[in-house]
């Protein structure tokens, strides 16, 4: 039997903000991240659901907005990102 206040399958991943609570049922096998603002409306979060029967996870995912994506999408797109900033940074100065 799983304590009150801790995850029901395996230890909660250090990224995880949710006060588990075993009598959740099926939402308390998911595990969630902080929210990242990463534009008007749009959060950035890490989640992982854990099968309470047989302790198999799925993820962990990035969840954009509405997007899932795998850890490597996450990461090609943050380096996406600032190769796009560091391009447009690249461009002079307009005269004054």
């Amino acid at each position: 039997m799983t304590a009150i206040g801790t995850p029901p399958v395996g230890p909660c991943p250090g990224w995880c903000v949710v006060a588990h609570d075993p009598t959740a049922g099926e939402d308390d096998t998911v595990h969630v991240g902080a929210p990242l603002a990463i534009a008007d409306e749009v959060l950035a979060r890490a989640c992982m659901s854990v099968d309470p029967e047989s302790g198999v996870r799925d993820g962990p995912y990035v969840v954009v907005g509405c997007t899932e994506l795998t850890l490597d999408e996450a990461e090609t797109l943050g380096a996406s990102l600032i190769a796009l900033a560091r391009a447009a940074r690249a461009v002079p100065p307009a005269a004054a």
